[in-house]
């Protein structure tokens, strides 16, 4: 991935990779940072702006969706081939009607046999089932909404949603120390939605390569 600048005006923003290091120039001032996934992020954006760019696909460094379909000639195309890129993960449930059936069968019969037990007074066995009578109802508490509809998984996207927040948010945290007008500049400029933008506010050149 690179952006070639040329002509670089002394007070704009500048980003130089090279390699490992990254060169935050302004003005006179020269500062080195070191690659991390939160600096990748953003040098993407600022390569992409005003670009929507899905969290995973940024993860992925996948930064232009539209390399997704690099062998169609246009959007068009694509369009006319009824194709389309899966824009987020579905939720996967927790579990299946079955398997909650079988667990309410086997709760019953600890149930049942639990009040034998203390009636006949066998502690020792009735402590071993409640135990089983524990887990039991916990399993059935984490696969169960209030309004006892299954639970999901976490949305993989939403995981990846907040890995990418943290790292970028890191990363303009290391900025800040060094220069913090650039790093209120970014996080004014980057919008955390469904997907990822960069608004371009004003002139910040990235070149070299950073991957």
């Amino acid at each position: 991935m690179q952006t070639a600048v040329q002509n670089s005006v002394p007070d704009v923003y500048s980003f130089r990779c090279e390699g490992k290091k990254i060169i935050l120039q302004h003005s006179e001032k020269k500062y080195i940072l070191y690659y991390s996934k939160g600096l990748n992020y953003i040098l993407t954006l600022l390569e992409y702006p005003e670009l929507n760019i899905p969290y995973p696909n940024l993860e992925s460094n996948l930064s232009s969706p539209e390399k997704a379909y690099s062998q169609f000639s246009s959007p068009q195309e694509i369009c006319e081939q009824q194709l389309k890129v899966q824009d987020g993960f579905l939720a996967v449930p927790m579990t299946d009607l079955q398997t909650i059936k079988e667990v309410k069968e086997e709760l019953i019969q600890v149930i049942n046999e639990l009040a034998e037990l203390e009636e006949n007074c066998d502690y020792a066995r009735a402590d071993e089932l409640r135990d089983i009578y524990e887990k039991l109802s916990k399993y059935l508490r984490d696969v169960y909404h209030k309004d006892y509809k299954i639970r999901h998984f976490t949305c993989e996207e939403s995981k990846i949603k907040r890995r990418v927040v943290r790292a970028v948010n890191r990363a303009l945290e290391e900025i800040e120390i060094i220069e913090p007008d650039l790093a209120k500049e970014l996080r004014k400029s980057i919008e955390f939605g469904k997907t990822i933008c960069y608004h371009q506010r004003r002139k910040i050149e990235v070149f070299g390569y950073w991957k």
